[in-house]
């Protein structure tokens, strides 16, 4: 490790403890809230309506935090990210009726989307080339680690606080949302230390440094070309995401207990392949990673349709799973490597939206295609947008802007 990579590693572990804390208190919402909303003899209706106001507050969130991001600076948008998902959280731990549950859960949305939209730049001003890939990785790699522990943390705190404290069952959840909501308010701390480069000082790829004033507008053209791929990609993913449970249940009869363990060990095992391909990214270069990576989404999900053993569903479940995982910090580096500084926030709200988008409209499609058919088409269906959207983004990293 050079001298200029030991200097920088202290400012990026600090951005990735920040990020553990900030994502405390949405793992401990994830888990916990429906519990808690049972507590309180809300229906299920009331359930999906918060999950659903949840996740329309981070999408209306994307644009304008894009534009803040772009003005006020990335270290700005995610310390004011913090703020909002912890107020958020707070409210939605001692809300009681439907009202103040949806409005609560629709500014944690908004927080979480600030921040999703300003941590790609704050990662970017705070590497060079040769650390930025292991940077995305570890950061992502350690979200998707601190998933897995979160929940299990957030299980034994509500436990603890109603067994070991005394408390009520509706407090005990209500306690444990409060701590989870603390957790994501102590990220402030360390998002206001950030050390941000000056402007001219920014670390970018060669060609993001300057964009001709008469190219602006085809430069935003093909980045909203990448952007329009990014998302069909995504789409391929994001349609049997969801139903992979179920999948396991009634395919082949796998209890819920086992189902839950597969899930679990999957999550460590997608953290270690995204360790991974930070190393590789960083000796082969980004492109050739994100490349290769895309190539094996629909092989394995077409494989799925037809695994007539639980083995085998499994380590093609394991296999499709961690494409995404590896390929989003990588496109997160690709794109925003091509992007000036000052249209960062901009690019990186698009590339969310993308992402936001594709998950709704997979969702939603997904349980249809189920309902009208078996996984087999659901599946095939899948690798097949993938397969696609894989094709237009490997033509674009081959010929594309920035190679």
């Amino acid at each position: 490790m050079s001298a200029s990579e030991r200097r920088a590693l202290g400012p990026i572990l600090s951005v990735i403890a920040g990020n553990v804390l900030f994502g405390t208190g949405l793992i401990f919402h994830a888990f916990l809230y429906n519990f808690y909303l049972e507590a309180l003899h809300l229906s299920s209706d009331v359930m999906g309506d918060a999950a659903a106001a949840l996740a329309a507050g981070g999408l209306v969130t994307l644009l304008p935090a894009g534009a803040f991001t772009d003005r006020a600076g990335p270290r700005a948008a995610v310390a004011t990210a913090a703020v909002v998902l912890a107020a958020g959280l707070a409210l939605g731990a001692v809300a009681t009726t439907p009202f103040a549950v949806y409005a609560a859960a629709a500014v944690a949305g908004a927080g979480s989307g600030i921040w999703r939209v300003a941590m790609p730049p704050v990662l970017m001003g705070l590497t060079e080339p040769g650390t930025r890939a292991r940077a995305f990785a570890w950061n992502v790699g350690m979200l998707v680690v601190w998933g897995g522990l979160g929940t299990a943390m957030a299980g034994a705190t509500s436990e603890w606080l109603e067994g070991g404290w005394g408390f009520q069952h509706t407090a005990a959840l209500r306690g444990a949302l409060l701590l989870g909501a603390v957790g994501s308010a102590a990220s402030l701390s360390v998002f206001r230390r950030l050390q941000m480069p000056a402007k001219g000082m920014l670390r970018t790829a060669p060609a993001a440094q300057s964009v001709p004033v008469g190219t602006s507008q085809q430069a935003t053209r093909q980045m909203l070309l990448l952007v329009g791929l990014v998302a069909v990609w995504m789409l391929g993913p994001a349609l049997a995401a969801p139903f992979f449970n179920i999948f396991f249940a009634r395919e082949h009869g796998v209890s819920i207990e086992r189902i839950g363990l597969i899930l679990a060990a999957a999550n460590v095992c997608w953290a270690l392949a995204v360790f991974a391909s930070g190393e590789v990214a960083r000796r082969i270069g980004v492109r050739r990673v994100l490349v290769v990576s895309l190539l094996f989404f629909a092989p394995a999900m077409w494989g799925l349709s037809f695994a007539g053993t639980v083995q085998l569903a499994v380590m093609l479940y394991l296999l499709q799973g961690l494409i995404a995982p590896v390929t989003n910090p990588l496109i997160d580096q690709w794109l925003l490597g091509q992007t000036p500084r000052e249209r960062q926030g901009a690019v990186s709200s698009w590339r969310q939206v993308a992402a936001d988008g594709s998950a709704m409209v997979g969702a939603s499609v997904g349980g249809r295609l189920l309902e009208g058919g078996a996984f087999e088409r659901l599946f095939t269906v899948a690798g097949a947008i993938g397969f696609l959207g894989g094709l237009g983004l490997i033509a674009r990293a081959r010929r594309g802007p920035g190679r």
